[in-house]
């Protein structure tokens, strides 16, 4: 599988935030004002403690648990010997509606990322997409595209969505659907020219594994040759699936995955907060309060002594549970595991294949999710050294008023610096908020620039995991998608600056 790049990147990026501490002075914007709080410069020492911090923090934790949970579900799926048979299945029965599959898996993320927003905890599910992309003979950026790009088109043009939305709303506290009209625009374009770019997809004959070794030996002296099918072998995935032949059903596979489908949507899907709806939290309550009278025996100097006392049962027994639509990473990683146990034992392996199956597979994925945490290291890096909110102000003040410019730069580059919408909103959003602008043009430039960034940002953790799942290099990821990239900004700085004249 080939290098990303990334990991070099991330090193020369964190390099030069280094070298920006030596420069720039910290400051903190609070109440309406920057504080200046004087050179927070990173020594040596400074520069490997921020980094061992860093993957001490929880939130950052959560993500390397979701990451390799499915890949320990991946590590059972693929030795069922039916998983291969069931991605080869769909994709015969799809045959010559290739790319209606593609589009309709592309538009399906992408909204449901603009509606609901399950970030990370969408990955279950996507190694098990991109087997069918693939299969289907299209190439890897292809199948990268479709799956985590239409995750950034979603953010680009999020329109309920908690994380992205919601967060940027709470910041400025107005309303989650405050320039609903102008971010259903933004999304509707947004997936026109993914689909468009689509339709430039390209279609790879995928060989066989045994062919293409003999090839490689028999083009040795021939160097362009050797690279081409080098190339065609690099095609599968780590979770590709083995062709075994047994009596099992494909059934059990295709319950397990919609069981835990519908358990996402129902666990991580904002009912109270976006929508309005609190069944499921007073039906927690309910649960976690219900009380029953049992018997209490103790031990004294004196003997047993007995008594009754009401005890909340359920939540004795389970200890702390959350309600659906307050889940998230760690709770879909634990299902992500149970389902891993179901899986193995419906196919009738033992629980020492089924322990060792899904270590096989966490361990795959651990290279990924290792990445991931990495990058967010940069956000731990400029968090702490807080040069940025300097560079943002002299910035934010040139000229008279709001300039969507020079707000775009800071936009862009905050971005890249705090990887994560959440760290992006709570780090820039204040200060930006400080000028004389509407709610909904800083709603709309913050979350569809944060979208483009990522798309070919070196510190966007979304693309990082889909060019390290998918073995595909930095720089051949950015040859090919630079022009959609450059289409989307585009759209997005017209529509601000629409924002900007309407409202």
């Amino acid at each position: 599988m080939k290098k990303t790049g990334l990991f070099k990147i991330i090193m020369y990026v964190l390099l030069g935030i280094v070298v920006m501490t030596w420069i720039v002075s910290a400051s903190y914007f609070s109440e309406g004002e920057l504080a200046d709080m004087g050179m927070y410069s990173i020594g040596f020492f400074d520069y490997f403690q921020l980094i061992f911090s860093s993957f001490a923090f929880s939130y950052f934790i959560q993500i390397l648990i979701i990451l390799v949970s499915v890949g320990a579900l991946y590590g059972v799926l693929v030795k069922t010997g039916k998983y291969r048979a069931l991605i080869d299945r769909i994709a015969n029965n799809l045959r010559g509606l290739e790319f209606i599959f593609l589009i309709g898996i592309a538009v399906t993320i992408a909204l449901i990322t603009s509606i609901f927003d399950y970030g990370f905890a969408l990955f279950i599910f996507l190694p098990f997409v991109i087997e069918i992309i693939l299969t289907m003979g299209y190439d890897k950026i292809t199948a990268c595209l479709a799956t985590f790009g239409a995750m950034l088109i979603g953010t680009i043009g999020s329109t309920l969505g908690y994380n992205t939305t919601g967060t940027i709303t709470g910041i400025l506290d107005v309303d989650l659907t405050t320039g609903i009209i102008f971010k259903l625009v933004l999304l509707v374009l947004s997936i026109v020219t993914l689909i468009v770019f689509l339709t430039r997809a390209k279609r790879v004959k995928k060989g066989n594994v045994e062919e293409t070794s003999k090839k490689i030996i028999a083009l040795s002296k021939n160097k362009k040759a050797k690279e081409v099918v080098e190339n065609e072998e690099d095609s599968e995935t780590m979770f590709i699936g083995e062709k075994i032949s047994n009596k099992y059903s494909v059934f059990p596979i295709i319950l397990i995955l919609s069981l835990i489908l519908v358990i996402l949507v129902l666990g991580c899907t904002k009912w109270s907060d976006v929508f309005g709806v609190d069944i499921f939290t007073k039906a927690n309550d309910a649960i976690n309060n219900f009380t029953v009278k049992i018997p209490q025996f103790t031990l004294t100097t004196e003997g047993f002594e007995t008594s009754k006392e009401e005890v909340a049962i359920f939540s004795k027994l389970l200890g702390k549970n959350v309600a659906f639509g307050e889940w998230y990473y760690s709770d879909m990683a634990i299902v992500s595991l149970i389902a891993a146990l179901i899986l193995g034992l419906s196919y009738r392996m033992k629980l020492k294949e089924i322990f060792s199956n899904m270590a096989n597979g966490a361990m795959k994925m651990l290279k990924p999710a290792l990445l991931v945490m990495f990058i967010y290291t940069v956000i731990y890096f400029a968090a702490n050294s807080m040069f940025f909110p300097t560079i943002a102000e002299h910035l934010l003040n040139i000229g008279k008023g709001f300039n969507l410019f020079f707000n775009t730069i800071v936009t862009v580059l905050g971005s890249a610096l705090h990887v994560d919408i959440l760290y992006v909103a709570n780090y820039m959003l204040p200060q930006m908020a400080a000028q004389d602008v509407s709610a909904t043009v800083l709603i709309l430039l913050v979350q569809s620039l944060y979208g483009v960034t990522m798309f070919v940002a070196p510190t966007s953790a979304v693309l990082a995991l889909g060019l390290s799942y998918l073995g595909i290099s930095y720089k051949e990821w950015i040859k090919r998608i630079w022009p959609l990239a450059l289409i989307l900004f585009v759209i997005s700085i017209v529509i601000n600056i629409v924002a900007l004249l309407v409202i």
